[in-house]
Order: structure tokens, then C-alpha cells, then sequence
């Protein structure tokens, strides 16, 4: 990662938290802090052919209409390679494991004391614990980074979430001194569970 790349997502992790201060700066902000546990469908360069994997984690949220909702959590994602060079099977299976970080603003259409339903948006940073790509000297890179989407209902202290992530991420092998960029979509689909509501 280069410094203008490194620059890029400092000044966008900086504004999504002045937005945040901004829009729950409130004295009545609510805070909900919860635990979730998701399956997640993902593939590199396509929407077909998706592979099965699992994510949990905490979540945060902080305000009322509009909300910040930050979240940590361990993410395992399994995808069929798409390589445009002769060496790579195209029936490699790619296993990553990573700490993931939603930096999300999210909007309440409904914000019912007992059912909300909710729009999300923002960043997500995935930062490599490991990987593994089987019969093949590739490895993608160290942070994962690109955008989430989503919408939920909370009910009662349940919340259910649909989101769609797309991010970019830099393919190396160390033999050949070659690199490439793919593109990787992820379904999320996750239950929680909220402690303070």
C-alpha cells in the first residue's frame, strides 16, 4: 500500500467519523451494543459459483434516526479462483481468514421502541490474519478494502441484516514476481443480538 493510498483511507475514516459526531451529537443519543453471528457467500470477479463461509463479531450504535455503527468481527471467506495467468487453476479453492471493520451510517425508516427497520452504508477494512490458495503459490494482500451496504429490522433485541460488500484486493506470487487486482463480492446475512438496546 502505497502513502496517497494509505492517505485516501485516513481522510475517509475521518470523515465518516466527523459525520457520525455530527449526526448523534445529540444529547439523547441511544446506544445499542450487541453481538452477531452471520453466514456470508462470496467469489472473486463474479456473482456466480459462490462460496460458503462464516463471520461474528460486537456491533455498535450510537444515535437515533441516523445512527454510526461501527463493528469488529472475525471473518471466513472461501472463494473459487479467478486468475488471468496460465499457472493458476481455475479450480483453486481461496480460504481467507480476517478481521473485519465496518465503519457504517446507518438510517432508521422505522424506529419503533420495539421494530426498527434500517438502511446501512459505509467503508469496511479487512485486515489478513492468513490465507491459504490450495495448489497454488498466490496470496492476496494484507488489508481488503472497499464498501458495505445493507438494511436490517430489529425486533425487540434482535437484529437481522442483509449486506452486499464489494472490495478490491492485490494478488502476489512470490515465485514469479507477478501481481493482480480482483474484485471480490460478499452476501452477508447475519442474526444479533443486542445487550443494551
Amino acid at each position: 500500500m502505497d502513502n496517497n493510498q494509505l492517505k485516501s483511507k485516513l481522510l475517509c475514516l475521518v470523515a465518516m467519523f466527523v459525520l457520525a459526531i455530527v449526526s448523534v451529537g445529540n444529547a439523547n443519543a441511544q446506544f445499542t451494543i450487541g453481538i452477531k453471528v452471520a453466514g456470508n457467500a462470496s467469489n472473486y470477479m463474479q456473482l456466480t459459483n459462490l462460496k460458503f463461509g462464516i463471520e461474528g463479531g460486537v456491533f455498535m450504535r450510537l444515535g437515533d434516526r441516523f445512527f454510526f455503527q461501527p463493528e469488529v468481527n472475525y471473518s471466513f471467506k472461501r472463494s473459487s479462483v479467478n486468475d488471468q495467468s496460465s499457472e493458476y487453476s481455475s479450480n483453486s479453492i481461496l480460504k481467507q481468514h480476517f478481521i473485519a471493520v465496518p465503519i457504517l451510517l446507518g438510517y432508521h425508516f422505522i424506529n419503533k421502541e420495539n421494530f426498527k427497520f434500517r438502511l446501512t452504508l459505509g467503508p469496511r477494512f479487512d485486515f489478513k490474519v492468513r490465507d491459504n490458495v490450495e495448489g497454488s503459490d498466490w496470496h492476496s494482500n494484507v488489508v481488503q478494502w472497499g464498501g458495505q451496504i445493507g438494511v436490517g429490522i430489529d425486533v425487540w433485541r434482535f437484529a437481522f441484516d442483509f449486506n452486499y460488500c464489494i472490495a478490491a484486493d492485490n494478488f502476489r506470487n512470490n515465485k514469479q514476481g507477478t501481481s493482480q487486482t480482483n474484485q471480490m463480492n460478499v452476501f452477508i446475512l447475519s442474526l444479533g443480538f443486542k445487550f443494551i438496546k
